[in-house]
């Protein structure tokens, strides 16, 4: 178990290191503009189903309304996401820090969709119900508009099945790719985690086995409606498939429409 450990240590860290090479190469090449000026974000965007890294994340497939409030300065932001669905059943408020570098964003999140597990100001790591998180984010130019990410949850809920005393540092990693109104994402766990065993309910009991998989591969389709002269209406339509799901019909593919205010 701890040759598992350092193995998944050792991933991450060359991931850093990679990351850090690259912020410090763009730095030498880049001059750096003065910051904007501080400022209020507030959005919110309506979608057909709530898909999170390939799989459902609501009980079932119900609309939700995903408001973001934020605030922002220079490079760095900090907010709060949260999604609801119209039934009052599903509930979640995602506090985050941000900070861009260049083409690097660096985020920490505090995931919280457990509200029935602890209290919500209970941050004691066997008891608590909120997961955080730690990514790094790369998006190219526009001669090379691809995008990776780095994700791993490293404090709270997030535990190993069987084991709640050990975190299982569940890993998300994406690649993508954008072309005009159309964007290309393939997601992957590394390893055994919250992803591709546990995170849904509908996994068979041969999951605890699964450890590297495939699980959220597809596209993305933008349009933008005009309303008025100077408003117009971001539309996308989203297909995802879950390959790590297949056995698990409901979870295998998604097509999620959604409307951003």
């Amino acid at each position: 178990m701890k040759n598992i450990n350092r193995s998944r240590a050792a991933f991450i860290t060359l991931c850093l290191i990679i990351t850090f090479v690259n912020v410090k190469g763009q730095t030498s090449e880049t001059t750096v503009a003065s910051p904007p000026a501080s400022s209020i974000k507030v959005t919110a965007e309506l979608v057909s189903s709530y898909v999170w890294r390939g799989s459902m994340a609501t009980a079932s497939a119900t609309p939700n309304i995903q408001p973001t409030l934020s605030y922002v300065k220079g490079n760095f932001e900090i907010g709060a996401w949260g999604s609801t669905d119209f039934q009052g059943s599903y509930k979640e408020v995602d506090p985050y820090v941000s900070y861009t570098a260049g083409k690097l964003k660096f985020t920490l999140t505090d995931y919280n969709w457990n509200f029935n597990h602890a209290n919500y100001f209970n941050y004691k790591n066997s008891e608590t119900g909120h997961m955080f998180e730690g990514a790094i984010g790369y998006t190219g130019s526009e001669s090379l508009p691809i995008s990776v990410s780095l994700n791993t949850m490293f404090y709270g809920y997030d535990k190993k099945p069987g084991d709640t005393t050990k975190q299982a540092f569940s890993t998300y990693i994406e690649l993508g790719y954008t072309k005009g109104p159309a964007s290309f994402f393939f997601g992957f766990t590394p390893w055994t985690g919250f992803y591709n065993n546990y995170g849904n309910t509908s996994f068979d009991a041969t999951a605890s086995k699964k450890s590297f998989s495939i699980v959220n591969i597809g596209t993305t389709l933008t349009r933008s409606v005009k309303i008025t002269d100077s408003f117009s209406l971001p539309l996308r339509a989203t297909l995802v498939i879950n390959p790590a799901a297949s056995y698990a019909k409901a979870d295998f593919v998604h097509l999620v429409f959604g409307i951003t205010f």
